[in-house]
């Protein structure tokens, strides 16, 4: 498809409206076609990545009380174009439902949360940069090995714009449909966009230990690990 992405859909289309309007030729079928496709592709997305979160069981605990899939995947967004195009800096997408909180999405994910000393209350965004919605959302991200090997607290500060780095939340669901980027003994995952307040020196993390898959709040921000590297995420 060379540099043609689904962000150029809505104006194609609006281009063959007013084409057909006066009366003239359309854009051609085989645009036409690639529009149909980009489109579906979009929609396939949407239901695959809606369907992985309901059978681990969201959407049906008191958080939403979907009556079946087709009733869940109401409550979810379609993709935005702009992170539906394609990004070979953050080339993965994942779909987070953030709406049972951060411990029930770790039980239905099947990661163990490790909090260490932290209590509940104390876990929360480095700064408002991290706010994260609380409805169902859409954000790309990478892997995190642009970032291998630096201290998270630089990542966390250097980032700017709409690429930021992750949160524990975020975390949990870029794991979920993209289980590779957490590699045992290879490849771990730092989430400097979550702290425990209010020394806020410590981040979370995510590693596969034991062939379990562990969230962790007690990740040392001021040093950096030979085998973790945060994660960069975009939510627009």
């Amino acid at each position: 498809m060379g540099l043609f992405n689904v962000g150029h859909v809505a104006k194609l289309n609006e281009i063959q409206e007013a084409r057909l309007r006066a009366g003239q030729e359309g854009i051609g079928a085989e645009v036409e076609d690639l529009i149909r496709r980009l489109e579906m592709g979009g929609v396939n997305q949407w239901r695959i990545h809606a369907k992985r979160l309901w059978d681990r069981g969201f959407g049906r605990d008191k958080a939403v009380k979907a009556k079946n899939f087709r009733d869940y995947l109401q409550g979810i967004p379609k993709i935005p174009a702009s992170l539906l195009a394609q990004d070979s800096d953050l080339s993965l997408l994942s779909l987070a439902d953030p709406r049972p909180g951060l411990l029930r999405s770790c039980r239905l994910l099947r990661i163990k949360y490790e909090k260490l000393g932290c209590a509940d209350g104390d876990v929360g965004p480095f700064d408002d940069r991290f706010v994260l919605p609380t409805a169902p959302f859409w954000f790309r991200h990478d892997g995190g090995m642009e970032n291998r090997k630096r201290r998270p607290d630089h990542c966390r500060d250097e980032a700017t714009g709409l690429v930021l780095v992750g949160t524990a939340m975020e975390g949990l669901f870029a794991y979920a449909h993209h289980l590779d980027i957490v590699k045992e003994g290879q490849h771990a995952l730092d989430l400097p966009g979550t702290v425990c307040h209010p020394e806020r020196v410590d981040c979370a993390f995510l590693r596969v230990w034991s062939r379990q898959a562990r969230l962790g709040l007690y990740r040392c921000s001021g040093f950096a690990s030979p085998d973790y590297g945060a994660l960069r995420v975009r939510r627009k």
